[in-house]
Formats: structure tokens, sequence, C-alpha cells
């Protein structure tokens, strides 16, 4: 029996949830808003690194 997955990042994921997920406390909010900083921390440290690779080049 073949299963056929697909791959999500986090980011859709995070989208997803927004349209199909109504929050019952302040948590869920606060949990969720804390994974956006965290993947946006991610996103600029690759920035950075991207741009002293090209500074050190």
């Amino acid at each position: 029996m073949k299963k056929d997955y697909q791959m999500v990042t986090v980011y859709d994921y995070m989208k997803m949830l927004d349209n199909e997920v109504k929050y019952l406390d302040k948590d869920a909010k606060e949990i969720k808003a804390n994974v956006e900083k965290y993947l946006l921390n991610i996103r600029r440290a690759q920035t950075n690194a991207k741009i002293l690779e090209t500074l050190l080049a």
C-alpha cells in the first residue's frame, strides 16, 4: 500500500492554523507569536550568514 505524503514547512503550517483554528485562550496566541518570532530570527540569521559569506569572498 503506497501512501503519498506532502512536505509542509513550518511557515505554511502556521498559515494553515490561522485559517482553520479559533484560539480558545490567550496562551495559544502567545505560543504562535513566539514561533513566528523564532522563525523570523532564523531567517535573519540565514540572511546575515549570506551577507557575511559575500563580504568574505
